[in-house]
């Protein structure tokens, strides 16, 4: 994961390798826990591109606000449809280690 703060803002970059996954079946986002009273941070990230030279990898990208420090956020990727609602504690989730 690429992380820059410019004018207070962060900048996150990840690669995501799906192998036969489907990009439509999977939501990559930012995750940061609660902390000091706060709620959780969830940051849904965009598919910007295609990564050059990995069959179906790409690149994603989120920018917010410097409300917390950037090492706070852990990106993840999550079973996504339209339909259905996933909790944090579903095991699909797969975890940035």
């Amino acid at each position: 994961m690429k992380r820059v703060l410019v004018d207070g803002q962060h900048h996150f970059q990840v690669h995501v390798y799906l192998g036969d996954l489907d990009p439509a079946a999977v939501s990559v986002e930012l995750y940061a826990e609660a902390g000091d009273g706060a709620a959780p941070i969830r940051q849904a990230m965009e598919r910007v591109r295609p990564l050059t030279g990995a069959p179906n990898a790409y690149v994603y990208t989120a920018e917010f606000a410097d409300t917390r420090p950037a090492s706070e956020y852990t990106p993840r990727v999550i079973p996504h449809h339209p339909d259905a609602r996933v909790p944090l504690e579903a095991q699909q989730i797969l975890w940035q280690g």
